[in-house]
């Protein structure tokens, strides 16, 4: 934990929660002040601040009611803040429940939510599939995409996301070996130099994240809970072979919808 972080948000508010395991080089921090919970994200490392540089233009350039406000920002000597309006909610992918054995364990928020109704888990995607309709619309290529950027509210049933540092404007050539991100919602091409990274590579994200949350991560289809349509429209999504995906998260966005009214929810 930075101290000088740390002691100036004390000095400001009541310091009431502390996000340090994550391991994007970030600190972050729940605070009340002024009558209101704020979430304070922190970087001190250069290439954490970049990214939160990123996140900051992305935040300025982008408003849905799926995605947190970033109300100001600010340096310190040691690095630099975002601050954020507080979301309530739990995050789906957390340290605190590490790994398959965490996502399975009975208390953690991933396996809760698994556990809801069928009809409870597809408003949440549409949620997440409207969101990332939007962001295309906007330019925008989801990367680090996963469900620790995902924040549900049990009591209320609502999806927000967040951790938006690694969105890039525009498809871009992958660099690395590998791109950021969990491997299970990640397309082939992610892991491979010199790929294409695009709104198609973004499709097989949404096509992996109707089969974790509605098949426990399987493809096999007698663990799928939803109706038959449905998973028909996410195997296209989450094709190995990016050609045989759909062309964007809007065409995906749109077969999604078109099977929802045809064949309903539920097999």
């Amino acid at each position: 934990m930075n101290e000088e972080i740390a002691v100036y948000l004390s000095r400001v508010g009541n310091v009431f929660k502390l996000f340090d395991q994550q391991d994007s080089g970030c600190v972050s921090y729940g605070v009340h002040a002024s009558g209101r919970n704020w979430f304070v994200k922190f970087a001190e490392r250069p290439e954490a601040v970049a990214f939160l540089r990123n996140a900051a233009a992305f935040h300025r350039d982008v408003q849905h009611p799926r995605i947190p406000r970033l109300l100001n920002t600010f340096t310190l000597s040691a690095g630099f803040a975002l601050v954020y309006e507080w979301v309530d909610g739990e995050v789906l992918g957390t340290p605190d429940f590490p790994g398959y054995e965490g996502r399975n364990h009975p208390d953690s928020p991933h396996y809760r939510f698994r556990q809801l109704p069928v009809d409870t888990i597809l408003a949440a995607l549409a949620s997440l599939y409207e969101t990332h309709a939007y962001l295309e619309q906007k330019g925008y290529v989801a990367v680090d995409l996963y469900d620790g950027c995902m924040i549900y509210d049990f009591d209320r049933e609502e999806l927000h996301l967040c951790d938006f540092d690694h969105y890039t404007k525009g498809a871009f050539v992958l660099e690395m070996d590998r791109l950021y991100g969990s491997s299970r919602f990640m397309a082939p091409e992610e892991f491979v130099r010199g790929s294409l990274i695009d709104r198609v590579t973004n499709v097989f994200a949404m096509g992996a994240a109707a089969f974790v949350f509605l098949a426990d991560g399987s493809r096999d289809p007698d663990r799928w809970r939803a109706s038959e349509g449905l998973r028909r429209v996410a195997l296209k999504a989450a094709s190995p072979d990016r050609e045989q995906r759909y062309g964007s998260v809007g065409e995906f966005h749109d077969a999604w919808l078109e099977a929802l009214l045809s064949t309903g929810p539920r097999q």
